[in-house]
């Protein structure tokens, strides 16, 4: 039970850092339920990745760690009834003007994610494609 408690612990405490991508990524991490999903957007890289930080900020969702250099950003949702809350995974690579987005939802401590995952695949990807329609 003490080592059950104490990986939930070290979880809780290390979810806030990309450094930990791997960890919560793995398809050997039995302990997390993940969705991966990409979108390209006709938006040079580096608007997109200024795009998609905005989005975050004025979202549901916290924004916790950043790194323009990898073209990545982590944010995390809140703990409720269903979940222990997500890490959101995003990185972006170029395709020549263009920009493809990389999405990942993880659980932060549970094998199913009773639709959290899905439910924040949709909801950024709906206010992404809001704050870029004219």
């Amino acid at each position: 039970l003490f080592l059950f408690i104490g990986f939930f612990i070290v979880n809780i405490l290390i979810r806030k850092s990309l450094i930990f991508k791997k960890y919560f990524t793995s398809q050997y991490n039995f302990l997390t339920s993940k969705i991966e999903s990409k979108h390209t957007y006709d938006i040079p890289i580096d608007l997109m990745f200024e795009k998609a930080i905005e989005v975050i900020s004025n979202s549901q969702f916290k924004l916790v760690d950043t790194n323009k250099e990898t073209m990545e950003i982590l944010a995390i949702s809140t703990i409720s009834f269903k979940s222990w809350g997500e890490n959101i995974y995003l990185s972006f690579e170029p395709d020549g003007d263009k920009s493809i987005m990389y999405f990942c939802s993880t659980t932060l401590f549970q094998s199913y994610s009773w639709g959290k995952n899905e439910s924040n695949n949709s909801v950024l990807f709906n206010e992404i494609e809001a704050s870029l329609t004219v």
